[in-house]
């Protein structure tokens, strides 16, 4: 049984038109469009939304970010003077700039220079902090070299994922030999700040059972039937 898309009356299967209101009854599994310019009652072309301007995000987005840091920065001055307070706000407010309106204005740049001009602006936020702090040792002998550190591993897996492979199996090992890495630098200066001296190990636990996974992970890249069966297997 089938209804009246006009005024909802049901309707015998013989029927053209709905006895009430008169509207052609069309069955859409039979329907053929004519050659006589007759218009579909169907949709016969596909809507597009436009595409999102990216510069004006990045504007909309600079506004905000400058509003706030400068709201905060004024209350901070004229009336919530106890502290400094707006610093962190300010530095939250100026990483989150660099984090996402560079590629907003300037989407040609390489993702290098993003990725160093993220670190720049994680460091600077780093040591806006420090300026609430009486001392600033924790800045310069523990923060600022394991984000370095952070930074140079992960250009040097941006690197590897360009030019050497870019296979699931590869991204894994390049994050666990990351891990690896990483884990010993923070050990190392956690260490150093705390004790004056270095005695590694946790991260030497975690670094061996990465060092395993890695070359479990090489000799799949690097033999042909092993790294095919293992993508049949696992369907990547």
């Amino acid at each position: 049984m089938s209804y009246c898309v006009n005024c909802g009356v049901k309707l015998e299967q013989s029927l053209n038109t709905c006895p009430l209101c008169h509207t052609p009854v069309i069955n859409p599994n039979e329907y053929i469009i004519s050659s006589n310019n007759t218009l579909s009652p169907f949709a016969v072309t596909k809507g597009e939304v436009e595409p999102m301007n990216k510069h004006d995000v990045g504007m909309w987005l600079s506004i905000v970010l400058g509003s706030t840091a400068l709201a905060c920065g004024i209350l901070n001055f004229l009336i919530f003077d106890h502290n400094r307070w707006s610093i962190p706000v300010i530095g939250a407010c100026i990483i989150m700039w660099l984090f996402f309106c560079p590629r907003m204005f300037f989407p040609k740049i390489p993702i290098y220079i993003n990725l160093i001009i993220s670190a720049l602006s994680v460091i600077f936020y780093e040591f806006s902090i420090t300026l609430l702090t009486a001392k600033d040792r924790w800045f310069f002998d523990l923060v600022l070299p394991i984000t370095f550190v952070i930074l140079i591993l992960t250009l040097l897996s941006g690197i590897l994922y360009r030019f050497a492979s870019k296979s699931l199996v590869a991204t894994v090992l390049y994050f666990f030999i990351d891990v690896a890495f990483l884990c010993l630098a923070i050990e190392r200066y956690v260490d150093n700040f705390i004790h004056s001296e270095i005695h590694l190990f946790w991260s030497v636990i975690v670094f061996s059972v990465c060092a395993v996974i890695s070359i479990a992970l090489i000799s799949i890249l690097s033999m042909a039937r092993l790294r095919e069966t293992v993508r049949k297997r696992f369907h990547f």
